[in-house]
């Protein structure tokens, strides 16, 4: 079983906690979308270089996986972290490793994927809601800070995609 999990990078609020077996690029792309659907399409996202997430540094003629064409056609900015930068994904990293520690803590573990989906709601719930961060002004919950917050959305410049590549030869002119 796999968690996918889609975070606010400002309030660290869990905008999509699921579970699945196993995350694949239509699993991404759908849960993105409700994600969207619930909390609105964000100027930018942030992901590791899973294949799942992007095809784009794999070389070759791979093109577009379908996450990637969904956010040029909504215009949201893509970013990839560097591979071993680690410090990159610090927010979603220390989120894991605060859901891993919570789920171990459970007297009882889940056996089926809808056992850890209630499990990942639970927490989610408790995550967003009660859970004070002390990285957070005022020691607030995630929910606190993402609700009183603008959101940043789709930029309307349709020239910001930087996935196609353009090539800058210099004219070379034979020597008189």
């Amino acid at each position: 079983m796999e968690i996918l999990t889609w975070l606010d990078d400002c309030s660290r609020y869990a905008l999509s906690v699921t579970a699945h077996r196993p995350v694949t690029g239509p699993i991404v792309l759908a849960t993105f979308g409700r994600a969207a659907a619930t909390h609105g399409f964000p100027a930018s996202t942030l992901t590791d270089n899973g294949r799942v997430f992007t095809v784009r540094l794999f070389g070759g003629t791979a093109g577009r996986n379908h996450l990637e064409h969904e956010l040029r056609e909504r215009n949201i900015t893509q970013k990839n972290g560097k591979p071993n930068h680690l410090q990159t994904h610090g927010k979603v990293e220390r989120f894991q490793q605060t859901l891993k520690e919570w789920l171990r803590a459970q007297p009882r573990q889940p056996a089926t994927l809808a056992e850890l989906q209630a499990l990942l709601d639970e927490f989610t719930l408790i995550y967003n809601q009660q859970r004070p961060h002390r990285c957070l002004p005022h020691r607030a919950t995630p929910a606190t800070i993402y609700t009183a917050l603008p959101k940043a959305t789709p930029s309307t410049d349709r020239s910001r995609d930087t996935h196609d590549r353009v090539r800058q030869d210099k004219e070379v002119r034979p020597a008189a």
